[in-house]
């Protein structure tokens, strides 16, 4: 993750994965042996796992997970590194520790020692970060002061945003502006030192803009293209409201369970991966789009998931869930279309991530669900209705409502794929990016199709450190196909391209602006519309 960024990458907003707290450590502290030993580790061409300073990175990650990059934070491997790889490696570990209060206030005395150890013998290498980790020994302290709680912590983040629509056609006749905030607030807990409680809450105003509402000269609704993730929470009316309760806890040393009671925003608390290394949700790139694949959003509600360690660098996961409350369009007394755990909507998941090296990530998902008549849309179960999802177009989150395509609402059986990953080439460069594939059955009337993909280009420490540039390319969810023998409504599914670029100023720690600019090409998969130009500035607090 991005060094300077603020803290609560994991839990500063509601798109965002659950965090794994690092363990208490149980173990002693690293032997004097460890941190004494004689061998100068600038004397090796390479670093191998029988060199004290291999050992003892991978200690302190084990005890902190101050390395992402692996599926359970971890660092491991028995190959030895480049020392530029190693120096990679515990550049990480360094700028997660400053930039996460939850590891910091873990951090043990004899630990904070190894980590002066290992600068001294990287100091070559590492010239630029001493006075990080002089910085982190202050801000322990500070900690050891004014800690909540031992166990349980306190963390916040808020984005306000401005909006411009520059360009596009619009139902109010004219480009918009809206302003928005997002205000989040978690609170983690752990019981064991292996165990996550996470609750959260949030506090919005949000307002999402009248676009591109045709295609094929019918006013079909506007298009979610280029919403950005400021917005996507919905509306909260500026009640602060619980959005996310869930509770990880490992099952022997090989599995681990979370249950989720409470999951407003995103497919899978427990489950969402960066899919570029250096993105913190909240504070990467600006659209929902980019935060994350749309699959993701598809449903979405209470349930659970197992993961399995099959490797040491491979998960696998399986993931059920389902929406909570009334459901927008269940006709009352509709057989098979309740609400409740295995009565209604739902979805079921099930995941591979592979991390042979924290430079690279490759994850596997298919995902099959089962949506009421017009409950279908990329919006993580919320009711949206009748303005459909936040990402994607209209007719992508629509196809199934009546009066789209058919006259009546559709029920709809979804079969979804989806391959991402990213490679860094080095640390000032990043790839990253993802394919989705949704085949979605309107039962008894045909076959639809949607396809949404992006490719990522990430510059850490752009121009200055800690500063973060980003382009992305793409194409959010359209509907590119709709296979029946029934009479349809014609709709058009000509390409929307996606290009967004921004630039993340960061002011000082928790503090950080974004200007940035969207351009959708062929919005609502229409050419005859008018392409969007978007623009504004993010402003983000971390606390």
């Amino acid at each position: 993750m991005m060094a300077s960024d603020p803290s609560l990458a994991e839990v500063s907003s509601p798109l965002v994965s659950a965090p794994t707290l690092p363990p208490t450590p149980a173990s002693p502290s690293p032997s004097p042996r460890l941190v004494s030993q004689i061998t100068n580790v600038s004397e090796l061409k390479d670093v191998s796992p029988d060199d004290w300073a291999y050992q003892a990175l991978q200690m302190l990650t084990e005890r902190y997970g101050c390395i992402s990059g692996y599926p359970n934070q971890t660092f491991r491997g028995d190959r030895a590194l480049s020392r530029w790889e190693f120096a990679a490696g515990l550049n990480a570990c360094l700028n997660k520790l400053l930039t996460n209060l939850e590891s910091a206030s873990q951090l043990a005395r004899d630990d904070l020692a190894l980590l002066k150890r290992l600068q001294e013998d990287f100091k070559k290498e590492l010239a630029p970060l001493t006075a990080r980790v002089d910085n982190l020994e202050s801000r322990l302290s500070y900690l050891e002061d004014h800690n909540f709680s031992p166990t349980s912590k306190i963390f916040g983040n808020l984005i306000v945003q401005t909006d411009i629509y520059f360009s596009g056609e619009t139902e109010r006749g004219k480009p918009q502006v809206t302003n928005q905030y997002n205000l989040f607030l978690a609170n983690v807990t752990s019981f064991t030192g292996r165990d996550t409680l996470l609750a959260g809450f949030a506090a919005t105003n949000t307002t999402l803009a009248d676009v591109a509402p045709f295609n094929s000269d019918r006013n079909v609704g506007a298009t979610r293209e280029g919403t950005t993730y400021a917005a996507s929470a919905g509306d909260l009316n500026n009640n602060l409201q619980i959005i996310t309760l869930q509770y990880q806890f490992p099952i022997g040393e090989s599995f681990s369970a979370t249950i989720v009671p409470v999951n407003r925003y995103n497919f899978s608390t427990s489950l969402l991966p960066n899919f570029v290394p250096d993105y913190q949700l909240g504070f990467g790139p600006v659209s929902s789009f980019a935060v994350a694949p749309p699959i993701y959003l598809i449903g979405g509600g209470v349930g659970g998931s197992v993961t399995a360690n099959l490797a040491k660098d491979t998960l696998f996961s399986l993931t059920y869930l389902t929406p909570t409350g009334s459901l927008p369009n269940v006709p009352t007394g509709a057989p098979n279309q309740g609400v409740g755990l295995f009565a209604g909507d739902y979805i079921a998941a099930a995941q591979l991530n592979y991390n042979p090296d924290p430079g690279i990530f490759l994850q596997l998902l298919y995902q099959h669900g089962y949506f009421a008549p017009g409950n279908f849309a990329f919006n993580n179960g919320q009711t949206f209705r009748p303005g459909s999802g936040y990402v994607g177009t209209s007719l992508a989150n629509r196809f199934d409502d009546p009066g789209i395509l058919f006259n009546d609402a559709s029920s709809v059986v979804s079969n979804a794929y989806g391959v991402g990953g990213y490679y860094a080439f080095n640390p000032q460069f990043s790839l990253g990016g993802w394919v989705n594939y949704i085949q979605a059955r309107l039962l008894g009337k045909g076959d639809a199709e949607i396809w949404t993909y992006s490719l990522q280009a990430i510059f850490p420490d752009l121009f200055r450190e800690g500063n973060l540039g980003g382009l992305v390319v793409g194409v959010e969810p359209m509907l590119t196909g709709l296979n029946t023998s029934l009479p349809i409504a014609n709709f058009r599914n000509d390409t929307s391209l996606h290009i967004e670029a921004f630039y993340r100023y960061q002011i000082a720690r928790g503090f950080a602006i974004t200007p940035f600019v969207m351009w959708i090409t062929a919005p609502n998969q229409d050419a005859n519309n008018q392409d969007l130009v978007i623009g504004g500035l993010r402003t983000n607090f971390a606390f």
